[in-house]
């Protein structure tokens, strides 16, 4: 049986623009994702598309696969929509580095769907419709993927003879930095403790601290203090991460910017007992298990390239081995919880001094633990961020989130009219009551119209009108024939839109009591994009859905704001008490929960 393709509407504007970096280490790596930005605008100014931007650029975004790509991901479910003319790439490469995902693009994705392909480059255009553009395109993915192949090949040549060497990769252990040489050595990188509680970046070339009473905290001196505290074995990683953090030290993450110290962050120093000595083993660092490693005492020697003394490093190997061998009593391992709110929920506090030192990597999410056998969302460790609770029992946060999904549902009968408020704020057309309403205004609007192009036609064969009149009057009609038209494809695409929402609601709801935990937790996930918890109140204080459900969001806070259903205010729970902490953000995406409720 023949492929059926989808019908696609006569006019199509909206381009996918797709952005990829392969690594960014810091800011001055952005110069080829604005050079890609500026080639895409240029075909899109040129073709009279309307871009709408993916990029992936944060960290490292290969393109031999896809689960490390979020962007490409919500890319390809876009695909589908009517409105898609084409998908736009500065060249090959940037979509995929192997020959055959590019291949499987092109015939299951894009030619089904009559969406073009378009390479944005210079002298990169291919008409992948002819047989010809086929080929030369599939000899381009080949050739890319090859060319992905012998990079991976001569990199992991010259990791192994680094390591031969005694040279690290990869990012230099915190609190150092490396030689000309290439070998470790300690760093001069610090921060600032300033009088306000916050960090400023700077080194110890610095004589003058930036303001009056700041304090020199040196990263170097910060992993030499974690690993004094970790070599007397007085105390845990937790524990060391909060006296770390009431000294005043910083650490610096990925980005090299100051942060307060984790739990984490004293593992990492703690573990990093071998690379502060001189030692490499190969393979990774952090596959490296303590128990396995064997007795400290005959791995640590005198390299001659040791940043840290010796003796504190033989310290730190010995705790860390007894430590590992501390087994779990026999019949008490623990059975992995699937958490329904897990990596999904933020705490409040964090996210307040995110944006209050315009960090994102200071928000914190909240994570389950068992303790003691009772389950829990746990703050992270380590972390003074306000909050006086570290932790809450499962079930009250859950039953907080089931009388969020709660309110988010909707009576089908106001369905009707969030269509209209949709098409009324994309076009700006009065409300129409019902959908017979709508129907019969579309009707009468379009007969008019034909009227008004039939009068004209019978006075310009009378001669009382020229022919340039006419033309000009014929046109005018049938763009508001056109306009009508148009009104009623976006009433039914609207229509399907906010349907799905409502149905996936409403259903969420229904099943909510008789599902498991791993049903929860994917319902969760499906619709939610963060949650936003206020530990001390136990309160959720903000929250975000998914993009695909953002407009529904929005017309629900419309409609109740007109004054469409008054009766949901009058039965307000307690959840709706927004905290001072919940932040107003972009009516578009970003709703506390007085806003969604009124």
């Amino acid at each position: 049986m023949p492929h059926q393709q989808k019908k696609r509407p006569t006019t199509r504007h909206v381009a996918l623009c797709y952005i990829r970096q392969s690594f960014t280490r810091d800011a001055s790596d952005t110069n080829s994702p604005e050079r890609q930005r500026a080639n895409i605008q240029t075909v899109c100014d040129r073709e009279g598309w309307t871009p709408e931007w993916y990029m992936d650029a944060e960290g490292h975004k290969s393109g031999r696969d896809e689960q490390n790509r979020p962007e490409w991901l919500r890319l390809k479910e876009r695909l589908s929509d009517p409105d898609v003319v084409a998908l736009v790439a500065n060249d090959m490469s940037r979509t995929h580095r192997k020959a055959w995902r590019v291949g499987r693009m092109v015939d299951e994705l894009l030619e089904p769907q009559e969406i073009r392909l378009v390479l944005a480059a210079p002298g990169r255009e291919i008409d992948t419709s002819t047989p010809m553009g086929r080929m030369l395109l599939m000899m381009i993915a080949m050739q890319d993927e090859g060319y992905a192949n012998d990079i991976s090949q001569r990199t992991k040549d010259a990791i192994k003879h680094r390591k031969r060497q005694g040279k690290t990769v990869g990012l230099p252990p915190f609190g150092t930095t490396r030689n000309k040489d290439g070998y470790l050595i300690p760093s001069t990188n610090g921060a600032w403790l300033l009088p306000s509680g916050q960090f400023m970046v700077g080194t110890t070339a610095e004589t003058m601290p930036p303001v009056e009473g700041a304090v020199w905290r040196g990263y170097y001196d910060c992993a030499r203090r974690m690993l004094e505290l970790y070599a007397e074995n007085r105390m845990g990683r937790e524990r060391i991460a909060y006296e770390m953090n009431d000294e005043g030290w910083a650490f610096r993450d990925r980005k090299r910017r100051p942060r307060p110290i984790r739990r984490a962050d004293v593992r990492r120093v703690t573990s990093n007992w071998r690379e502060y000595a001189g030692i490499v083993t190969q393979g990774r660092a952090k596959d490296q298990v303590a128990s396995q490693i064997g007795d400290p005492s005959e791995i640590l020697h005198d390299t001659g390239r040791a940043v840290f003394p010796l003796e504190l490093l033989q310290r730190v190997a010995t705790v860390q081995e007894k430590r590992s061998q501390v087994k779990r009593p026999r019949g008490s391992v623990k059975v992995a919880y699937p958490y329904v709110l897990g990596r999904l929920i933020f705490c409040a506090y964090c996210e307040q001094m995110a944006r209050k030192h315009d960090n994102p990597d200071l928000r914190t999410r909240l994570s389950g633990v068992d303790q003691y056998g009772k389950l829990r969302y746990r703050h992270v460790t380590g972390v003074k961020c306000g909050c006086n609770r570290r932790s809450v029992f499962t079930h009250i946060i859950e039953d907080e989130f089931r009388l969020l999904i709660d309110q988010l549902t909707l009576d089908p009968k106001a369905l009707d009219l969030m269509v209209e408020l949709a098409v009324q704020s994309e076009h700006g057309m009065a409300m129409a009551d019902t959908k017979e309403d709508l129907e019969k205004q579309k009707q009468e609007a379009i007969a008019k119209c034909q009227r008004r192009i039939e009068a004209a036609k019978m006075v310009y064969l009378d001669g009382d009108m020229s022919r340039a009149e006419y033309i000009s009057v014929k046109e005018q009609n049938e763009r508001e024939i056109a306009h009508w038209q148009t009104r009623t494809a976006e009433t039914e695409k609207a229509a399907v839109e906010l349907q799905m929402c409502l149905n996936a609601i409403n259903q969420m709801v229904r099943l909510w009591d008789q599902s498991t935990e791993e049903d929860r937790q994917n319902m969760a996930h499906m619709l939610f994009e963060y949650i936003t918890y206020d530990l001390d109140k136990q309160q959720i204080v903000d929250f975000r859905l998914k993009a695909w459900a953002d407009r529904y969001l929005v017309l629900r806070s419309d409609l109740y704001g007109d004054g469409s259903e008054g009766t949901e205010n009058e039965n307000r729970s307690s959840l709706n008490e927004t905290s001072d902490l919940c932040p107003i953000g972009d009516s578009n995406s970003c709703f506390c929960l007085e806003r969604a409720a009124s």
